[in-house]
C-alpha cells in the first residue's frame, strides 16, 4: 500500500511486495519461535521451582494456597483446608494447580506443540495470505499481456492501468481478510460476522496508514529541490562505447552513479 501510495509503477509494487512478504514472513515466524521457546522455558522453570518448594516446604505451600482461596475466591477456611490438604496427597496435581491458581499459567505436560512448528505455521500463514495483493498484480499483468496479443484493446487499457490493479488488489485483500476473520471465529467460537469485520477493519486501517505515509513521503520528497528523478547518466556511463559521450566528458566529469569521468581513463 505504501508503494502504491507513493505512485510507483506496478513493477516496483510487485518487487517490493514480494521482497517484504518473504522478509516479514521470516521475521514473524522467527519471532513467534523465539517467543514460544522463551514462554516454554519460563513455564518449565517455574514448575520445577514450585515442585522444589512443595518438597521442602510442604506445609507453607498448603497454607499459602488456603489463604489464596479464602482471600481471593471467597472460600470458607474450613472448606479451603479440606480442598488443599486433600490435594497435597497428590504432589503433581497440587503443584500443577498451584501454577494455575497462583502463577496464572498451565504447567508443561510434554505434549505441547514444538516451538518450531508454531513459528513455521505463523510464517506460512503470513506468506499465504499476504501474497494475495502481489498475486493480483501479477495475474492482471498476465491478463493484460494475453488480451493485448488477442487485440482486446479495452481490456488491455483497463488491466494495464496501475490504479485498476491497485483497486482490484485492495478488494481481493479485503475479501481475504474478512474470510480470515471468519475462519478464526470458527475455531474460537466467536460471532463470525463480527470477527470478520474486526479483522477487515484492522487490516484496512493498517493499509490506509501505509498508503497515506507513502503518499505523504512522495509529496514531501518531490517538493524538495533536487528531490525528483535524477538526471540520466551519459551513454558512456552505462557501458556504451559511444564516442560522443566520451568527447562530451573529455575534460572530466562524474557519472550520476558516482563513477569518475573519462579524464581518469588511460588510452593505450
Amino acid at each position: 500500500a505504501a508503494v502504491a501510495g507513493a505512485g510507483l509503477p506496478s513493477r516496483t509494487v510487485v518487487l517490493m511486495g514480494a521482497a517484504n512478504l518473504v522478509a516479514d514472513g521470516l521475521s514473524m515466524g522467527l519471532g513467534d519461535y523465539i517467543s514460544e521457546c522463551a514462554e516454554q522455558r519460563f513455564a518449565q522453570h517455574e514448575f520445577e521451582r514450585e515442585q522444589w518448594e512443595f518438597e521442602h516446604f510442604e506445609e507453607g505451600e498448603i497454607d499459602e494456597m488456603i489463604d489464596l482461596y479464602v482471600r481471593e475466591k471467597g472460600f470458607d477456611r474450613q472448606d479451603a483446608e479440606l480442598v488443599w490438604r486433600t490435594m497435597a496427597k497428590y504432589p503433581d496435581a497440587f503443584v500443577r494447580s498451584m501454577c494455575v491458581d497462583e502463577l496464572g499459567f498451565i504447567a508443561p505436560s510434554g505434549d505441547e506443540c514444538p516451538a518450531w512448528k508454531k513459528g513455521l505455521v505463523t510464517m506460512a500463514s503470513f506468506v499465504t495470505f499476504g501474497a494475495v495483493p502481489v498475486l493480483v498484480y501479477v495475474l492482471l499483468a498476465e491478463m493484460a499481456a494475453s488480451s493485448s496479443s488477442r487485440g482486446v484493446v479495452p481490456v488491455v487499457e483497463f488491466l494495464a492501468g496501475d490504479e485498476a490493479k491497485f483497486y482490484v488488489a485492495a478488494v481481493a485483500t479485503a475479501v481475504t481478510m474478512f474470510a480470515l476473520g471468519v475462519t478464526k471465529a470458527s475455531f474460537t467460537r466467536q460471532p463470525k460476522l463480527r470477527a470478520g469485520a474486526v479483522m477487515l477493519l484492522n487490516g484496512s486501517a493498517a493499509a490506509m496508514a501505509a498508503y497515506l505515509i507513502g503518499a505523504l513521503l512522495e509529496s514531501s520528497y518531490s517538493s524538495v529541490p533536487g528531490g525528483g528523478s535524477a538526471a540520466p547518466s551519459p551513454s558512456w556511463c552505462r557501458g556504451s562505447s559511444d564516442s560522443g559521450g566520451l568527447s562530451q566528458y573529455a575534460a572530466g566529469g562524474v557519472c550520476a552513479d558516482g563513477l569518475p569521468g573519462p579524464h581518469h581513463l588511460a588510452v593505450a
